[in-house]
């Protein structure tokens, strides 16, 4: 606690400016890990579309076939 008051205004405001840094990239890599959460979940919402119609198609193709 009395190293707080020891210290001089300038050691404070480099202190402040150094954690601010860190932050700076903490927040960079949030935002990348969402942009790469986005991607993902919109790769999977893709693929998902895909199979949907290629089930649709399958069970076109089975409907259509005569049966035996």
């Amino acid at each position: 606690m009395f190293a707080l008051l020891l210290q001089s205004a300038e050691d404070v405001t480099r202190e402040i400016a150094r954690l601010q840094h860190g932050y700076e990239f903490l927040s960079y890599g949030l935002i990348v890990a969402w942009l790469i959460l986005v991607v993902y979940v919109l790769m999977m919402v893709s693929r998902e579309k895909k199979l949907k119609r290629e089930i649709a198609g399958l069970r076109a193709m089975l409907e259509e076939r005569p049966k035996v």
